[in-house]
């Protein structure tokens, strides 16, 4: 009996492929005659492949991916970073990957970002809570999404105001605002 070590959904099983029977058991004593045999050795062979499915890493949906790296960026605790970047980078791919299905109403990838931008202001990183928001307002302009884009437009006037500009390195010319007579 021919016994071979495959990966079911992340549980080791025994299968027997000698014949047809539950994982771990042997259906022989018999030969595979007649019409039975290519349907047994084709139920064999789609057995084989659904087992082997599971065993392959295959990447998660898009929004998986986005809910990992937002963790991810939470999880670091920091306003910058390779966490941020790899947030900001699986939210456009699950964006780009959700734009191209017709049809589909974008309402999770828009409230995602509402909620990513809640929860960096909470941790106070006001440049990535303002960016989300941002976001959320110039990629939603639909009517169904006005209510979405009036929180976060209430919760980026509630933000302090992004820090000046650095100034220019040495020897560059500074710039010259106009003066409002307002």
């Amino acid at each position: 009996m021919k016994m071979v070590k495959a990966c079911a959904y992340k549980h080791e099983r025994w299968f027997n492929l000698d014949g047809l029977g539950s994982p771990g058991m042997s259906v022989s004593g018999g030969s595979m005659s007649g019409t039975k045999a290519p349907v047994l050795a084709t139920a064999a062979i789609a057995a084989c492949l659904l087992v082997l499915q599971g065993c392959a890493q295959m990447s998660q949906a898009p929004d998986g991916d986005y809910r990992q790296a937002l963790e991810n960026a939470l999880t670091a605790g920091r306003c910058d970073g390779a966490a941020v970047r790899g947030m900001w980078t699986a939210y456009d791919r699950w964006y780009a990957v959700a734009s191209t299905i017709t049809g589909h109403v974008k309402t999770d990838e828009a409230a995602a970002l509402l909620r990513q931008g809640d929860q960096f202001r909470i941790l106070n990183c006001t440049e990535v809570a303002r960016a989300s928001y941002q976001t959320l307002i110039r990629r939603f302009p639909e009517t169904g999404f006005a209510p979405l884009r009036e929180a976060a437009g209430a919760s980026l006037r509630s933000l302090p105001p992004p820090p000046p500009p650095p100034p220019p390195p040495p020897g560059q010319p500074t710039p010259v605002w106009p003066i409002s007579n307002s």
